[in-house]
Order: C-alpha cells, then sequence, then structure tokens
C-alpha cells in the first residue's frame, strides 16, 4: 500500500494530526479488532459456522447503524433484502437438510464470529464519515499501519510463546494473497462501494461470499457441485437486486 499511498499522505499529513482520534478507532475496530476475532473464530468453531455468522450478522449491524447515524433510509427493501440474504445463505449452508440446522450448536469461536460482524458492520457505517480531502489509498494505508502497530505486540508475544512461525514458500504466498488481495484490493474496493452505495446496500453485498467461496471450492478444493449452489445464489442476488432497484422518482403535478 505504501508505495502507492505515500505521495497523497505527505499532502494530507495535516488532515491525519487533525483527526487522529477517529483514525485510531477505526483501526482498532476495522483492521485490528475484526480481522482477530475472524482469525480466532478459526480455532474453535467450523467453517459453515463462520460463513453463516460472519455473512449475516454484519449487513443487519451495518444496516441498522447506517439508520441511526448516517440517516439511510430503512425500508422495505432493505429489509427484503437482509431477509432473502439470510435465507439463501441458510439454504446453501444447510444443503435444503431441515435437521442441519435443527442441531446447529454455538460454539466460543461463534461468539468471535458475531464480535467480528459487530465490527465490520460498525466499519462500514463510519467509513462515511471520513474527512473530507483525505484519498482512499492514503485513508487505508493509515489504517493499516495503526491497526499493524496495535498487532504487533501481540503478534510478537504469539510468535515467541504461544505458535512459533515457521517461514516457508507456502507461508509467503498465503501472506501476499492475504495482504494484496483480502487486505488492500478488498479494502479499497469495499470502502469505494461503501461511498457509491452507501453503507447498508454495500453491506449486503457479503451475503454473497458463502456463495462466492463454495463456487471457488470447485475450482480450488474439487468440492462436488449441488443444486443448492444455484438456489441460494438466485434467492441472494434476488435480494441485493430488490434493495438496490432505483425506487420510483415522483414527479409533482
Amino acid at each position: 500500500m505504501l508505495p502507492f499511498a505515500i505521495n497523497n499522505f505527505k499532502k494530507e499529513k495535516q488532515l491525519f494530526k487533525a483527526n487522529f482520534s477517529y483514525f485510531f478507532w477505526m483501526s482498532l475496530v476495522g483492521v485490528a479488532l475484526y480481522n482477530t476475532m475472524i482469525y480466532q473464530a478459526g480455532h474453535s468453531t467450523t467453517a459453515i459456522n463462520m460463513a453463516l455468522f460472519g455473512s449475516i450478522i454484519h449487513p443487519i449491524v451495518a444496516t441498522l447503524l447506517a439508520a441511526w447515524i448516517v440517516q439511510e433510509k430503512l425500508n422495505w427493501k432493505s429489509i427484503t433484502g437482509i431477509v432473502l440474504g439470510i435465507i439463501g445463505i441458510l439454504v446453501l449452508l444447510s444443503k435444503g437438510e431441515l435437521n442441519t440446522l435443527l442441531h446447529f450448536k454455538i460454539t466460543t469461536g461463534d461468539l468471535w464470529m458475531i464480535g467480528a460482524g459487530l465490527c465490520f458492520g460498525s466499519y462500514n457505517v463510519f467509513v462515511r464519515k471520513k474527512p473530507i480531502g483525505i484519498s482512499n489509498n492514503s485513508f487505508l494505508l493509515v489504517l493499516f499501519a495503526i491497526g499493524t502497530i496495535l498487532l504487533c505486540p501481540f503478534a510478537i508475544y504469539e510468535m515467541n510463546y504461544i505458535q512459533p512461525v515457521h517461514f516457508n514458500k507456502q507461508l509467503l504466498f498465503i501472506v501476499l494473497y492475504l495482504g494484496i488481495g483480502n487486505s488492500t484490493i478488498a479494502y479499497l474496493l469495499w470502502n469505494k462501494a461503501i461511498h457509491t452505495l452507501g453503507s447498508a446496500k454495500t453491506a449486503l453485498f457479503g451475503t454473497l461470499i458463502p456463495f462466492l467461496s463454495s463456487i471457488e471450492a470447485l475450482f480450488i478444493l474439487n468440492e462436488q457441485f449441488n443444486i443448492f449452489q444455484i438456489i441460494s445464489g438466485g434467492i441472494i442476488i434476488c435480494g441485493i437486486v430488490i434493495n438496490t432497484w432505483p425506487s420510483k422518482i415522483k414527479h409533482g403535478t
């Protein structure tokens, strides 16, 4: 991120100083806590549970907070979009088996994912409060920098006393993928969407994550295709279309 944002950062340095508390809390909630909770959840819950809570909690939180804090309208379209998104995720993860949902159990990892959803839902809304004059790339540069500083002491402690890191090519590729793809590119596009569509509408696109992940798994992990992927995707996409469909403008007579 540094090579692409350093020039803008130098120009906007005074704005960052004047709004340091905003950037500190955004880094803490949207970078440090959010990502830590996700990785912590992975140690004590299933991938299905992570996808379920991760994709349901944050759109709900973002929609409610957006209506309260940034006055985004909470109407039948946004509610319908969320409901259809949740139904689509449940269909995908349960594969149409009601028993899967009836025997669903909440674990400690699920609580971590709920916390992550609360963090990212809040981040979605407060991105709209970004100070005027701050560019998107320098905005992310500062968030990542502060987030890294916040996490460094814990990372060093963990590597030395809990789980030593064994560096190899596989780890390098994973770190590059997470750093470039899941962090830099994903955050840039996501923040752009928030400013274009609004917090609530953008958050609803998060319900596509389990569906898209299942499609990727067909090619990367050679998992089997099933009809519920099509049904789930159709339901989720319908919810997004309804939520983002332009409202008719009533002209005065």
